[in-house]
């Protein structure tokens, strides 16, 4: 992983991560790959103590917004802590890994991809918005 990457704050005033790094990206919009997974990093102090962490993840592209449908398997950011375990406490520095599968049937479309990590509650613990791509593999 390389330096960290520019990211905006999400809507609402959520807790902004202290650094996101996307692998193979250091300047936006990121290449998502289609048939790979796009492989991000995030610092961020939790705000407060959560025993369960989740990952949502909406997508904005040609004015439409969605949820990005994660598998439950990445959905639960507790698996995904790289220097830490659920439960999680207040002011604890925690790295997470999101593995997010590009699918080959995305259309090729410039996105803004906005992922939020929360508790049980739904309260948020850090979000960030990332502007990206959809692009083709490349042909070896």
């Amino acid at each position: 992983m390389g330096a960290g990457v520019a990211t905006r704050a999400c809507s609402g005033g959520r807790p902004i991560p202290t650094e996101v790094r996307v692998e193979g990206c250091t300047v936006p919009p990121c290449d998502l790959v289609r048939g790979s997974d796009a492989i991000m990093d995030m610092d961020f102090t939790a705000p407060f103590a959560a025993a369960n962490l989740r990952t949502e993840v909406v997508a904005t592209a040609l004015g439409v917004t969605a949820p990005f449908e994660l598998p439950a398997d990445r959905a639960a950011a507790c698996n995904w802590l790289l220097n830490a375990q659920c439960p999680v406490s207040a002011n604890e520095d925690i790295t997470y890994r999101l593995s997010m599968p590009v699918l080959l049937i995305y259309p090729r479309v410039s996105l803004t991809v906005e992922v939020n990590l929360v508790d049980d509650a739904g309260q948020s613990l850090a979000c960030f918005m990332l502007d990206a791509r959809v692009v083709s593999g490349r042909v070896v």
